[in-house]
């Protein structure tokens, strides 16, 4: 008679607590995994990374970039410096902030070659970190003139200021594109030539006038008057080609971008 109760008695306590046992284990395991998958407070600080206590953050050194032709290259200079050496030891003289030069200016370079050279993308890394690009260009557009005569001059310099205007509008869409925030700045034309040649001094002086309209239209666009720096110091500011500027014309070019940009 009592056989009959405890064996059966037995299995259903053995069932229950089997039960018990496999809820437990299953429970255990859902909470240590939603454990592992909720990170504590401490362990999103530590994934942080944070600059050690007096440690700064440092920012890209500044970078100029020299664009254009042999004015913007310094062919003439003895001391080989150019315009952006000499105005980096300007503006190293107030501000320590490390600044670097990129040139890649090319001597006897027109417009229509300046728009290629940027528009190639091995340079485009230049321009993009630049925060001063100083161009040199139209010189070479307006000395091919130089041998045209008197009959065939206007109509050639009409020719030539138009297609230097188009030439100079597309470098300044490229590098926009390239970089949008970058101070330019553009060196105008000096007169080599101012006493021997009137006529020639004028179509000069109308060229650096449409010059200045198209620099004009970039808010952050500066244009760099270098005719009357030049009129009444060629002897002392050319070099001895007597196109070129020596080291002091060079000199009063950066003295004047720097008197400009501040």
């Amino acid at each position: 008679m009592y056989k009959k109760v405890i064996w059966p008695l037995l299995l259903v306590i053995s069932i229950g607590l089997s039960i018990v046992f496999v809820t437990g284990f299953i429970a255990s395991i859902v909470v240590s995994k939603s454990e592992e998958s909720v990170p504590t407070e401490q362990q999103l600080e530590s994934s942080t990374i944070k600059p050690e206590e007096g440690e700064s953050i440092s920012e890209d050194d500044s970078e100029i970039l020299i664009l254009g032709d042999s004015i913007g290259f310094g062919v003439g200079d003895e001391e080989n410096l150019g315009i952006g050496k000499r105005y980096l030891d300007l503006i190293d003289e107030e501000d320590e902030n490390k600044r670097t030069i990129t040139n890649i200016s090319v001597p006897s370079y027109e417009s229509n070659e300046l728009v290629n050279l940027i528009k190639s993308a091995e340079n485009k890394a230049s321009i993009s970190k630049a925060n001063l690009i100083i161009i040199s260009i139209g010189g070479n557009d307006l000395n091919r003139l130089e041998y045209e005569d008197s009959v065939s001059l206007t109509l050639a310099f009409e020719e030539a200021l138009k297609n230097y205007k188009e030439n100079l509008a597309l470098i300044i869409k490229e590098i926009r594109a390239i970089n949008p925030d970058a101070q330019l700045a553009l060196i105008g034309l000096y007169d080599p030539y101012s006493k021997e040649e009137p006529e020639k001094t004028r179509l000069l002086l109308e060229w650096n006038y449409e010059t200045r309209l198209i620099v004009d239209s970039d808010v952050k666009f500066a244009y760099v008057p270098t005719y009357e720096l030049f009129k009444y110091h060629l002897t002392d500011y050319l070099s001895p080609d007597e196109f070129h500027p020596n080291g002091s014309g060079y000199q009063v070019i950066a003295e004047e971008l720097d008197r400009i940009l501040k």
